[in-house]
């Protein structure tokens, strides 16, 4: 099974496989994500979940606060989808330029 992951405000959109995190999937289909650690541990990928549901298979992140949970937010590195996902990530606008 796959989930659709729309990233609101910009062209981005693609698909997650079963057992793939978020960004797993971005960075297999070159979708230019902010990341840094990939292990929940940094929060870099931290964005506000519009729209879906995500798990995290090994546990709550360290970098995902009760407070940030509460508010819609997930960590994308280590979240699998459990639907289809619209996800706001404020970094990713117009003028999003990813680090190379």
């Amino acid at each position: 099974m796959a989930y659709t992951v729309t990233i609101q405000n910009t062209p981005w959109q693609f698909q997650v496989h079963e057992g793939e995190t978020v960004l797993q999937a971005a960075l297999r289909q070159e979708i230019p994500v902010p990341w840094g650690c990939g292990g929940g541990v940094c929060g870099v990928c931290m964005g506000h979940i519009v729209l879906g549901e995500m798990v995290y298979p090994d546990g709550e992140p360290i970098a995902l606060f009760e407070e940030d949970a509460e508010a819609g937010k997930g960590l994308f590195c280590v979240g699998h989808p459990i639907s289809d996902l619209i996800l706001d990530l404020p970094e990713m606008d117009e003028d999003w330029e990813p680090f190379d």
